[in-house]
């Protein structure tokens, strides 16, 4: 006879989770010099900031255009798939062929 173990509730998986997060682990943070815990947080610069300074990516138009395009014969080629699977002549066929017909 086998003993069977009740099922984990969400409460008791939360738990273990919980505890799992609590582990300690010295190879971290030894990893980190005295100079960097003694160095400040730095400072935060606004995204503006930031968003200004960069240049738009080379290519970008014509990439855009290319893109527009691929877009556009991807739609073409999905409108001709839109259509049934089997014609109906090899419909009739298999239908035939089944018995249902």
């Amino acid at each position: 006879m086998m003993c069977r173990m009740p099922p984990l509730r969400p409460a008791g998986l939360l738990a273990i989770l919980a505890l799992a997060g609590c582990a300690t682990f010295p190879e971290l943070d030894a990893a980190i010099t005295p100079e960097a815990r003694a160095a400040p947080y730095p400072a935060i610069a606004p995204l503006a900031d930031i968003t200004a300074q960069t240049a738009p990516p080379r290519g970008a138009a014509e990439s855009t255009q290319s893109l527009a395009g691929r877009a556009a014969r991807l739609r073409e080629r999905a409108a001709g798939l839109d259509g049934p699977v089997v014609d109906p002549a090899t419909r009739d066929l298999l239908r035939a062929a089944h018995g249902d017909g």
